[in-house]
């Protein structure tokens, strides 16, 4: 159901933080990809909801807002990123998207951690922003194809479940 990482020192650089934030959706989504597969070979309909949970919580820990997975995972590659993670974070807010006021109060964390990012420089990692071009390449990628991996798969599991009516 989540996980909170402690370090007994910081990452050495943005990229290894980024590294360190890649392991929790990629071993969720792994599990996730586990259940969808055992739900496919016996038609488990429980199992298709579970995966479908375990898809939908590793997206919402891709949402690029402060520091979830997603802020710091794509977070190394720009302070801004920060911006359009919260923006979206406030557009989720707005249409009322995500109703569990938890939503809320990792959205203004995350908008903190935004903020703190542009005013107080010795709150980020050290070489934050200092990445190759080929590591920026490699978390760019990493992180747009797990999205679209985790939406593939849970259009997957829709299309083979079933509605309550025809349960029954």
């Amino acid at each position: 159901m989540g996980a909170v990482i402690a370090l007994r020192e910081h990452p050495r650089d943005a990229w290894e933080d980024a590294l360190i934030a890649a392991g929790g959706p990629v071993a969720g989504s792994l599990g996730a990809g586990a259940v969808a597969i055992a739900a496919h070979a016996t038609d488990s309909q429980l199992l298709y909801a579970l995966a479908d949970f375990g898809f939908l919580i590793n997206l919402f820990n891709l949402l690029p807002i402060g520091s979830m997975d997603g802020g710091r995972w794509v977070g190394a590659l720009s302070k801004y990123v920060g911006l359009v993670g919260t923006g979206l974070g406030g557009y989720i807010a707005y249409t009322g998207l995500v109703h569990n006021p938890l939503f809320y109060l990792i959205w203004l964390a995350g908008g903190y951690e935004t903020f703190q990012r542009f005013t107080n420089p010795a709150h980020l990692p050290p070489n934050s922003y200092k990445i190759t071009n080929m590591q920026r390449a490699a978390l760019t990628a990493g992180y747009f194809g797990l999205v679209v991996v985790l939406l593939a798969a849970m259009d997957a599991n829709h299309r083979r479940q079933k509605s309550p009516e025809a349960l029954i």
